[in-house]
């Protein structure tokens, strides 16, 4: 019986790549042995990746500038005719129509408040004696209402409200001059403090 020879393959040595893939394989069993680890690794990268192409700070709208109405032809126009007319573009109408704007709707309007107020009031220093405009800024700043519009005479004409304008502009002359030490007429009191007159005794006259 004859011998059989049998080729026995040479041992290969190994190479770079194949260390590479060894420890490739050693990284995938890892990754199978610890599914969430490798999940949850995942997910932070996408994570990061979604924050970092996003802005820090959003942009802030850039605020819109007011842009008023336009005014319609016929409005320009009013308003040019009050400015000629040097009075408020309400009483436009009226002072084309009458000349002036009367008393009774002036005091009508300082009825009122707001804007309405505001035109009386200064077409009023107008119309009033010019002695009273001091009087009128003293109403105004200290929003005596109720005394201008007792000034107003409805069944008389315009010159009983002027008489009315002047009597409470002398009143209230005479109070300052009295909370000033100045003494006024001999008859001031009797008008501005009822009960009070000639006959009462003078404390500093000597009593004879």
């Amino acid at each position: 019986m004859t011998d059989r020879k049998f080729n026995t393959p040479k041992k290969r040595r190994r190479t770079c790549w194949d260390r590479l893939r060894a420890r490739w394989l050693e990284n995938r069993r890892r990754q199978r042995a610890a599914p969430a680890a490798s999940a949850a690794a995942q997910l932070a990268t996408i994570f990061m990746i979604v924050i970092g192409r996003m802005p820090l700070v959003p942009a802030a709208p850039a605020p819109a500038s007011y842009v008023p109405p336009s005014l319609s032809p016929g409005q320009a126009q009013r308003i040019a005719i009050a400015r000629r007319l040097g009075v408020p573009s309400r009483y436009v109408d009226v002072v084309l129509a009458h000349g002036t704007v009367p008393y009774s709707i002036l005091f009508e309007h300082v009825r009122r408040a707001g804007r309405s107020r505001d035109d009386a009031i200064s077409v009023l220093r107008q119309r009033a004696p010019e002695a009273c405009r001091d009087w009128l800024d003293h109403v105004c700043d200290f929003g005596l209402w109720s005394e201008l519009v007792l000034c107003h005479v409805r069944n008389g004409d315009d010159e009983d409200t002027n008489v009315k304008l002047l009597k409470s502009t002398l009143t209230w002359l005479e109070l300052q001059k009295s909370d000033a030490g100045v003494p006024g007429p001999a008859d001031a009191g009797t008008a501005l403090k009822p009960g009070t007159g000639g006959d009462e005794s003078d404390p500093n006259k000597p009593r004879l």
